[in-house]
């Protein structure tokens, strides 16, 4: 069986880094996501999986792209990388590529954002619900960027944003009890972090907003922005204190 499992994700997997020898490592990351969703496994097959890559799958098998140890055997290694407006693109070091090769690459990457945005948007609010249910919470009601969670005496709203940049505070809204949360994914950079925090982070902490961020080569969430006063949601955070670092640091004078 898990000859089979691994092709319904290697297969796909093989197919993307044929159409694009070099790759921006966020669409291949994003791509993983968008493969292991498709493949629709089963429980059985998940477990079996997650012995072989871990307990985040798209993660771990993104991570063994990137490593000397692949879990599957038979793709390309992409073990060299170059930038293309801030941005890190992957390749083979045992092919020679032209100036005009890397151009396309960029051309292509910048021609599937519309796509990657959507397929960004599904893996945030996956990783969501899974994070929301290992805290013991039920998902409620689901929007395209919205989604309600419910606990015993909690509720929380939470919004989707595909990048800090484009999240806009002033549309995340909840009603009467619930807890607002808005989930951003990281990026390659700070600076945009930094400049949300300084225009925007007091405005969110003042209403009682809290922000998160998804590491998603880690397939981890944490808290940016506001604190939680649930403890089966601290307990989930990878590292719980980020915010108040962030505070502390990024905060004028």
């Amino acid at each position: 069986m898990i000859i089979m499992e691994i092709d319904k994700i290697a297969g796909p997997l093989r197919k993307v880094l044929r159409e694009r020898e070099i790759i921006a490592r966020c669409e291949l990351l994003l791509r993983t996501y968008d493969i292991v969703r498709g493949a629709n496994l089963s429980q059985e097959e998940r477990e079996e999986l997650q012995k072989i890559v871990g307990k985040k799958i798209a993660p771990g098998i993104f991570a063994s792209m990137m490593s000397n140890e692949p879990a599957f055997f038979d793709l390309p290694r992409l073990d060299t990388f170059t930038q293309m407006d801030g941005r890190i693109f992957h390749f083979l070091h045992t092919k020679r590529y032209s100036k005009q090769d890397f151009a396309e690459a960029n051309r292509k990457f910048i021609n599937s954002i519309p796509e990657l945005r959507t397929i960004m948007c599904q893996s945030l609010k996956d990783l969501l619900a899974e994070f929301m249910s290992d805290a013991g919470y039920t998902l409620t009601s689901e929007g395209p960027r919205e989604m309600v969670f419910s606990a015993p005496d909690r509720k929380v709203r939470a919004f989707i944003a595909s990048s800090v940049r484009s999240l806009d505070i002033d549309k995340c809204r909840g009603e009467q009890g619930e807890d607002v949360v808005a989930l951003v994914p990281s990026g390659e950079s700070l600076e945009p972090f930094m400049q949300f925090y300084r225009e925007k982070g007091l405005a969110a902490e003042e209403r009682e907003m809290q922000i998160w961020v998804t590491n998603m080569e880690k397939g981890r969430i944490d808290p940016f922005v506001g604190y939680t006063t649930d403890l089966d949601i601290y307990n989930q955070f990878e590292n719980p204190r980020l915010a108040e670092m962030v505070r502390n640091n990024w905060s004028r004078e």
